[in-house]
């Protein structure tokens, strides 16, 4: 009984291969006639299709154009052949065949985003009223017993220490505009700069701080920028577009710090 199985199994499998590869010079083992492209290869298709090799040939020596082979759903009548489904509206220059109705809402959309931020960075309130002189230097109340620490006296002095370096610094520029600055301004350390500025800003109240807090970010910018703008090439001097940026944030810098310690003296 299992021999009889297995050979029945046998004969499925041999006629289902038969009737899915039949080589034309056989065509008595199909179990239908079928239509071959290939005597080689033996692959049938559909009456309806005509032969196309998928690798060039001596008779057809270029390879198909796929590109403008129909699709399965257009073989299956689903969609109309050579017709898009996203149909273009007018392009902002007035044409047609522009921008889709997708890239046109993405468009817009981000467009619109961008707008909403500037506005919000325009209008935003910053914590304190920029005309208030009640939080100004002199006009508040510093913690002597924050300040009498010997670790606020040290911030103080190296604050004081930094920019008396950064004076000196600039009359050294004043007197040459070309001379070497960049190795100076880089002995700042920013980390124990922000240190200083943090700890001393602890002696104000906390509407202070807000204030107080801006001029230290403002601080670190400066010197950020005034270490880019002194940079020069290597036997170049500065030209006038240098010397006017590396003497503006000379000076931005210079006014940020004298602003920060009046709350000190």
């Amino acid at each position: 009984m299992t021999s009889l199985k297995n050979i029945a199994a046998t004969v499925v499998v041999g006629a289902a291969c038969v009737h899915g590869f039949a080589p034309a010079a056989l065509p008595s083992l199909s179990l239908r006639s079928a239509h071959t492209c290939s005597p080689l290869t033996g692959l049938k298709m559909q009456d309806s299709e005509e032969f196309k090799p998928l690798i060039p040939t001596k008779e057809n020596p270029m390879a198909p154009d796929y590109a403008r082979e129909p699709t399965q759903f257009e073989r299956q009548g689903l969609v109309d052949s050579g017709k898009s489904d996203i149909e273009p509206i007018a392009s902002l220059d007035g044409g047609f065949g522009g921008l889709t109705r997708r890239e046109t809402i993405g468009t817009a959309g981000a467009a619109g985003a961008g707008l909403v931020g500037v506005l919000w960075a325009v209008t935003r309130n910053p914590g304190y009223d920029p005309k208030d002189t009640s939080r100004d230097a002199g006009a508040v109340a510093v913690d002597a017993e924050i300040m009498g620490t010997a670790e606020a006296k040290a911030s103080l002095k190296s604050l004081q220490a930094t920019k008396a370096k950064l004076a000196g610094l600039y009359d050294g520029f004043k007197a040459d505009n070309n001379v070497a600055l960049s190795e100076g301004l880089q002995s700042f350390s920013i980390v124990a700069l922000r240190n200083d500025l943090n700890l001393l800003t602890t002696a104000l109240d906390e509407d202070t701080q807000i204030k107080t807090d801006r001029i230290s970010r403002v601080i670190i910018q400066d010197l950020v920028e005034l270490d880019q703008a002194v940079k020069v090439k290597k036997d170049m001097g500065r030209t006038p577009k240098k010397v006017a940026a590396t003497t503006k944030w000379f000076e931005q810098t210079t006014t940020d710090f004298d602003r920060f310690l009046a709350y000190f003296k």
